[in-house]
């Protein structure tokens, strides 16, 4: 009898079980909240990286979703640093490339090589290769968010199997607010002599940044140009000689100030001081030089270059994005060659010519 009751009562325990709790990955749910507001672009999607904070090694670059989807991401246990950008690194095909993806340290954006063409005239600087300009780069937007923390606590665990892997209630939340690390230069030329100059062809500004690390906030260290026409004349009000020629391009800005800065902190040895030294309204850029190819308006080349290093000045009131300025005072001849210089005034004298009329 007694054993019979030890089995009956095994028997009816053994079928009777408390709900068990079961972790549905090893891998907790963050919900990564993105505002727009300073970004100055309207994004089709939101691409996220995530990095292992220890060592900058890349966890996972997740899939893209809509710009206006949640966008939930999963990790594991640890601490990391998300980089958020606009749409997908694939989309920017066209104005840029991602290089060293696998590094938080160097994860980059690359402008990509457009060749100038033959003849140019254009006077360079040391260290800029005078056969390599650089594409104008599209709108990125770029937010870095440090600091995510997911303890052993937080892995998703349910009271019943779930029915899916994103558990809202246990979610981690966390804020990105990308800002754009592409800047607007506008460039101004004051030209004394404006009417000497029959136009320019294409002009080159060399000391911009090739690229601009995401993970760093920081702009490249290599030094390169991007081509552009300098034109929109027009004149001072009541001179009929001189006047003003202006453009504007988007650039990563002037190129940093110290390599060695950049290099150090893909070393994670050193601590970045910015990319220029501040010098109240202006900064302090090198080698940023103007070279603008006119041709007069007798034919022929006339190709200035200017030094525009300490001639640079900052505006962030203009929205978002920010705005580097560039205004420089150019000098045209009066006469230029073998010409005595403006119009070539000859005109040959008029010549008979018999034309029979049907009639």
């Amino acid at each position: 009898m007694i054993f019979l009751a030890a089995i009956l009562m095994t028997l009816s325990t053994s079928c009777k079980r408390d709900h068990l709790y079961y972790a549905s990955s090893d891998t907790a749910t963050v919900l990564v909240k993105t505002d727009w507001s300073r970004s100055g672009v309207h994004p089709n999607g939101v691409t996220v990286f995530a990095y292992r904070e220890s060592d900058g090694s890349l966890y996972k670059r997740f899939p893209p979703v809509s710009a206006e989807e949640k966008n939930f991401i999963k990790l594991p246990e640890g601490d990391f640093v998300l980089v958020v950008m606009n749409d997908t690194p694939e989309e920017f095909g066209g104005s840029f490339s991602f290089m060293g993806v696998d590094c938080l340290g160097s994860l980059q954006a690359v402008g990509l090589e457009d060749w100038r063409p033959e003849g140019t005239g254009v006077r360079t600087v040391d260290a800029f290769d005078p056969e390599f300009c650089m594409a104008e780069p599209d709108t990125l937007s770029v937010a870095v968010v440090g600091g995510v923390h997911v303890s052993s606590e937080q892995i998703d665990y349910f009271y019943d199997r779930p029915q899916t892997d994103i558990s809202m209630t246990n979610a981690i939340q966390v804020s990105a607010l990308p800002e754009p690390v592409i800047s607007r230069v506008n460039i101004s030329a004051h030209v004394k002599g404006l009417k000497y100059a029959r136009g320019t062809t294409v002009s080159y500004l060399s000391g911009l940044s090739s690229g601009y690390y995401l993970g760093l906030e920081s702009v490249s260290e290599k030094s390169v140009s991007q081509a552009f026409i300098l034109n929109n004349r027009a004149f001072d009000p009541g001179s009929d000689s001189d006047g003003t020629i202006r453009t504007s391009i988007l650039s990563f800005g002037p190129a940093a100030l110290n390599p060695s800065d950049v290099k150090g902190l893909m070393d994670n040895t050193v601590a970045f001081d910015g990319k220029t030294r501040s010098t109240g309204d202006g900064i302090v850029a090198e080698g940023c030089r103007l070279n603008v190819n006119f041709v007069l308006i007798n034919g022929e080349p006339y190709p200035v270059s200017v030094d525009v290093s300490d001639a640079i000045t900052v505006d962030n009131s203009l929205g978002n994005m920010k705005q580097y300025n560039i205004r420089v005072e150019i000098h045209l001849p009066e006469a230029v060659g073998k010409e005595e210089g403006g119009f070539t005034t000859d005109i040959n004298e008029w010549e008979d010519e018999i034309v029979n009329i049907p009639i």
